[in-house]
């Protein structure tokens, strides 16, 4: 093997691995994963809903731009062609062509961030109600926990999980059922 240039494995990891550096810490919890964050946000943004939403945008904006990006990447040479046989070209070619192919890739970006944005959520509120003395739901686990209150803890915890499920019952299942009544399934 020459030395002097990288082994195709090598230049291709080299490529792709600062893309999904902002991701791979989410594989903690959310609080853990960038702890820089949180403080960062209360300082620029100070202790209300505006630290609250740039904590919950940092969260969802990776998953769902990496997602599009990958399925927009995996949109076939044949449609993307056939759409500028047509004429399409900038927001019309993406709108009409890419967005419709990619869809899949873009509602697993959605679903991902939703999940993110949720847990986020609960330990923002967490974070937030600690310093300001008031919260939502992370908030109330954790002051019914320090209370030693066990089941508003469990009961708090079982309405976190209820408000997952029903989103993704609801609003997931229903826009995958929707997608593949339009578009179909691919194989």
């Amino acid at each position: 093997m020459d030395m002097r240039r990288p082994h195709k494995a090598q230049r291709y990891h080299s490529l792709t691995l600062p893309l999904p550096v902002p991701c791979s810490a989410r594989l903690v919890p959310a609080a853990q994963c960038h702890p820089v964050l949180l403080p960062l946000a209360l300082l620029w943004f100070g202790l209300g809903s505006k630290s609250l939403i740039f904590v919950l945008i940092h969260s969802v904006l990776w998953p769902l731009a990496l997602n599009t990006y990958a399925g927009f990447r995996s949109v076939p040479e044949t449609l993307r062609m056939a759409g500028r046989n047509y004429g399409l070209r900038g927001v019309r070619y993406v709108v009409l062509i890419l967005v419709p192919a990619a869809l899949p890739a873009i509602l697993s970006g959605l679903k991902i961030g939703w999940a993110f944005a949720w847990r986020t959520l609960i330990a923002a509120e967490l974070v937030f109600g600690a310093s300001s003395g008031q919260g939502g739901l992370g908030w109330f686990i954790f002051q019914n926990r320090n209370e030693l209150y066990t089941d508003r803890v469990f009961a708090g915890l079982a309405t976190v999980i209820l408000i997952g499920l029903l989103v993704e019952g609801l609003v997931f299942t229903t826009l995958e059922r929707l997608t593949v009544r339009r578009w179909g399934m691919q194989h």
